[in-house]
């Protein structure tokens, strides 16, 4: 009978035990990621060779979840925050390209091309010249407004990607003081709770990995340890580096690629090596043109005063310009040119770097033109060609030929600047999350980066535009080569109608000074380029083997479909990511969130056992009274 009483006894204590985590479990049913609770009950071991049992033992409370569908919506979370934060990016862009009947690029555009024609109408109408003004500025105000609000998109994730990664750093301290705390007290359902739901926040911003082992606990971000022996952190840092813009004008010659030469070697040879029979010489004049607005010019044989072995100890001596010197002649004039010297330096070929840090190059002999920016990142990138003109060797004024140099894109290094993320200056090779969509969209080299996309095509829309307005050649009534570029490598009488100029958004300038100077022929010229759909944006004048070909109006409705189409896609991928993680994440959630209902039949069921083993007390105790009434 006693033993019995023990039963009942353990029995209600046990269902008390059960009735309170009900109670515990339906009040914390909102807390954020809480798990619920399940009392462990179990039979008390037996102390002898009875039959009967001892009673019950409620030993606590075990958290219920899964490790393995803990670790898939961790990761799957990682996913859906990549495709929404470049979702939310594209759309910001995408607002940016938003345009009216009446607003926008294409209408400006449109207007811009009426104000053409009107004055073609009538070239001396001073309401026709001043509407042209107005409407050539409004253009390059509308494209430069255009990039710099994609820029400033930039910055803005550029200050929130500081932001996260400050995010980032408080989440695994805080994770490591959770793991202090556990390593003092033990593993508590509280701290262990409050430790998943960090990671699963981490989890927005990267890829994680955790290991937990024996009192062992290790997470790793984008592949690198964040956390090892599970107080000991590495915080997070944004690093930008920039790489400074090197053309080399040089010549691969006789299809050596282990002999490189001088540029100017094709003014030399022949392909096969034999001499050229209209080589370089005497009135023949080579320019080099920067960002298609200022320029330096040799004129072969012109005596020139320099310090031609770059040796500033030694007085400057006067040489004859020939294809001896061409090379570091045209080295001297960009570097003394007052429009040229502040963003860009020439060398006579490849540099040594003393212990001074001063840059030194083998100037015995012309070696090739190199031209480095004077600073480094996309923002300081520039455009630069050689053009030759040769002229008759008696009469300087007849124009045999021209000819046009471009880098050598093989051997040349264009501007990058390059954002990541990295622990001890080392870069994580984050996978996914919102950090990922923000770092591969601020650096240029990388091949997701939409904003570089969108950025790169303005600059061909207004290189090209300011090519086509420049120069020109009439070859016909109605017929033209169009553009600065084309025309250095053509013979005929140049047009100029110094109407735009610049080689990308930021150098672009409409010329309205010279609205007043344009004649007849030349509005007829510029009347006929918005109908030109075989125009070639990419950047080597109007090639006509280029492929990439069409319109300047229809070359930016291309872009804004561009944009309208990346968004889509995006969006398209984050629906579908989207599903897939709220699926996993209602699946787990079943397995570890509070089910009221169920909660309500626990609560009901262990009511009843503690009414039962309380019922079986009071039997027992009126037992117990009789017996001990009938020994008196």
């Amino acid at each position: 009978m006693l033993s019995t009483l023990n039963v009942s006894q353990t029995g209600l204590n046990a269902a008390k035990i059960a009735v309170e985590n009900v109670s515990n479990n339906i009040a914390n049913e909102s807390t954020p990621g809480y798990k619920k609770r399940v009392v462990q009950l179990s039979e008390l071991s037996q102390m002898d060779s009875q039959f009967t049992g001892r009673g019950v033992n409620a030993s606590g409370a075990y958290r219920i979840t899964s490790q393995y569908m803990y670790d898939k919506l961790i990761s799957e979370n990682t996913k859906s925050n990549y495709y929404d934060k470049l979702s939310n990016m594209l759309s910001n862009v995408e607002s940016i390209f938003a345009e009216t009947t009446d607003s926008g690029l294409s209408a400006d555009l449109d207007r811009y091309y009426q104000a053409v024609e009107n004055l073609r109408t009538n070239p001396n109408s001073q309401i026709y010249k001043t509407t042209l003004e107005n409407q050539g500025s409004i253009v390059v105000e509308s494209l430069q407004n255009l990039y710099t609000s994609i820029e400033k998109q930039q910055q803005t994730e550029k200050k929130e990607l500081g932001a996260n990664v400050n995010d980032v750093n408080s989440i695994l301290k805080e994770i490591g003081s959770l793991n202090e705390k556990i390593e003092k007290f033990g593993e508590t359902n509280d701290l262990l709770d409050k430790r998943d739901q960090l990671e699963l926040q981490l989890s927005n911003y990267a890829d994680i990995s955790v290991i937990k082992d024996s009192g062992y606990y290790e997470l790793t971000l984008g592949g690198q340890t964040a956390i090892s022996n599970n107080t000991n952190i590495r915080t997070l840092n944004v690093v930008e580096e920039n790489s400074l813009q090197k053309d080399k004008f040089n010549y691969t010659k006789f299809n050596d690629l282990t002999k490189v030469t001088d540029v100017f070697d094709p003014l030399k040879y022949n392909s096969d090596g034999t001499p050229r029979t209209n080589a370089i010489d005497a009135n023949d004049i080579v320019t080099y043109k920067l960002n298609n607005e200022f320029e330096v010019s040799v004129t072969m044989g012109e005596s020139l005063t320099a310090d031609w072995d770059n040796d500033s100890s030694t007085a400057d001596t006067t040489q004859v310009i020939d294809l001896t010197n061409l090379t570091r002649a045209l080295v001297f004039k960009i570097n003394a040119n007052s429009d040229m010297k502040d963003s860009i330096t020439a060398y006579n070929g490849d540099y040594r770097v003393d212990a001074n840090g001063n840059k030194l190059t083998d100037n015995n002999q012309d070696n090739f033109l190199r031209i480095e920016s004077n600073f480094g990142g996309v923002s300081n990138q520039f455009d630069g060609r050689i053009s030759i003109e040769k002229r008759d060797n008696t009469d300087s004024t007849i124009v045999d030929s021209r000819e046009i140099i471009y880098k050598n894109d093989s051997e040349s290094a264009t501007a990058e600047t390059k954002v990541y993320v990295a622990i001890n200056d080392k870069e994580i090779p984050i996978k996914s999350g919102s950090l990922k969509a923000q770092v591969e969209n601020l650096s240029s080299d990388s091949s997701n980066n939409k904003y570089q996309v969108y950025l790169d095509k303005l600059n061909s829309f207004a290189q090209t535009l300011a090519d086509v307005s420049n120069k020109y050649i009439q070859t016909g009534t109605n017929s033209y080569i169009y553009g600065e570029a084309a025309t250095n490598e053509s013979l005929g009488v140049i047009n100029s109608t110094g109407l735009f100029n610049g080689s990308n958004i930021k150098t672009l300038k409409f010329n309205k000074d010279l609205v007043s100077d344009l004649t007849q022929n030349k509005l007829d010229y510029l009347a006929t380029i918005q109908w030109k759909n075989d125009l070639s944006f990419d950047g080597k004048g109007q090639n006509i083997t280029s492929s990439n070909k069409s319109s300047l109006g229809e070359f930016f409705r291309d872009l804004k479909v561009n944009v309208s189409s990346d968004k889509e896609g995006v969006d398209f991928s984050k629906t579908t990511q989207l599903n897939v993680t709220m699926s996993i994440k209602s699946t787990y959630d079943q397995l570890t969130k509070v089910d009221k209902d169920e909660e309500m039949l626990n609560l009901i069921k262990f009511q009843a056992a503690y009414t039962a083993n309380a019922k079986m007390i009071t039997v027992i105790d009126e037992m117990l009274q009789t017996l001990l009434g009938l020994k008196r």
